[in-house]
Parts: C-alpha cells; sequence; structure tokens
C-alpha cells in the first residue's frame, strides 16, 4: 500500500428487486456516474458504481429484475455483503419477491427494504398496503423517491449502520 494512503474497507452492496421497481434510478441517484448496461430501458446485465463514506468504499451492484435474467442476478449477487431491496408499492409484492427474500434471510444476509414512491409522495400512498410479508422480516425499511438525492445520506448512513 502506498505511503500515506488510508486502508480502505470494501464491501459489495447488491440492489434487488422485480422489475421497474427503480433500482437503476436508486443507484444513479446515489452514484450519478454509475454505468448501466441495459436494452430499451431495461437493465439485461448490470449497473454499477462505487462511492465511498466513512472509510467504507461501497461497490453498488444492481441487478435486472426480469425473471429470465436468475443466473445473471445469482452471479451478480456472489460475495455480497449488504442488500437494498427496491420495492415499488404500486406493483405489490410478487412471487418473485417472496422468492428472493427468503434467499436472503436463508443466507442471512444483512441489508434493508427501499419502499420507492416513484412520483408519488408518502402521504399518497400508505406503507400498509404491503402485504404482511414485509412487516414480518427484521429487515428495516426506507421510504421515499429513488430520484430524491437527498435520499442519498440515509442510505448510506443505514448500509454504514448494517456493517
Amino acid at each position: 500500500m502506498p505511503e500515506g494512503r488510508a486502508y480502505i474497507k470494501r464491501v459489495k452492496v447488491v440492489v434487488l428487486g422485480n422489475a421497474e421497481a427503480g433500482k437503476s434510478t436508486l443507484i444513479k441517484t446515489l452514484i450519478p456516474n454509475s454505468i448501466n448496461i441495459e436494452h430499451k430501458g431495461r437493465t439485461v446485465a448490470l449497473d454499477f458504481g462505487v462511492i465511498e463514506e466513512s472509510g467504507i468504499r461501497f461497490h453498488i451492484f444492481g441487478t435486472p429484475g426480469q425473471e429470465r435474467f436468475k443466473v445473471v442476478r445469482d452471479i451478480i449477487s456472489e460475495g455480497a455483503g449488504l442488500f437494498i431491496y427496491v420495492f415499488d408499492p404500486l406493483i405489490g409484492v410478487s412471487k418473485y419477491d417472496i422468492e428472493i427474500i427468503s434467499l436472503l434471510k436463508d443466507r442471512g444476509l444483512k441489508g434493508f427494504f427501499f419502499i420507492n414512491f416513484k412520483d408519488l409522495s408518502e402521504k399518497d400512498l400508505n406503507i400498509d398496503i404491503l402485504p404482511s410479508l414485509l412487516k414480518q422480516t427484521s429487515y428495516p425499511l426506507i421510504s421515499g423517491s429513488a430520484k430524491d438525492p437527498a435520499l442519498k445520506r440515509e442510505i448510506l448512513k443505514k448500509l454504514l449502520s448494517l456493517l
């Protein structure tokens, strides 16, 4: 290591969720220069960006939400230290969501749920509409719009608290 350079811990964070939930938007808000491999507006491989906070370098990997990309999602998720699971409350919780959340619980992976209100405000839509699945997990919830740059601080704080 070069002299005078502080050691930085690296943490892999995987961003999961259903198609069109707002994963790529959230990553672009957190890391404006992140990359996205997409076709016709849909992520087909991954999103990727790096952000540093308090001596931690978070490597953020976004996964495609379509079920047909399960292999890609599995490869990207391998070795993750933390997760962010993005929900669109207008879509609700699908069978896909239930399977992935069960897998996360089985692996004992730490993370949190992000309820993406997209163009709605929290006042317009009540989180209680989400099925009890979310309420029964021990995972914390953060809600807001994935487009809101003010959420960056809250999300980084939550990631740090999970280490």
